[in-house]
């Protein structure tokens, strides 16, 4: 078993299925900027037991 680890997500906003999956498991908004043409959404989930 490997120890927790925060895991960091960016999406674009339009990405709806994305942003509703993240908001379902927990993540929480980090912050929103623009990138690559188009508005970026960055959460942060909370720590998760990864098992090798």
């Amino acid at each position: 078993m490997l120890p927790s680890r925060s895991v960091m997500l960016c999406t674009q906003t339009a990405n709806d299925r994305a942003m509703r999956l993240a908001a379902k498991l927990g993540f929480t908004e980090v912050e929103q900027f623009e990138e690559y043409c188009a508005e970026q959404w960055f959460v942060c989930g909370s720590s998760v037991t990864l098992s090798g």
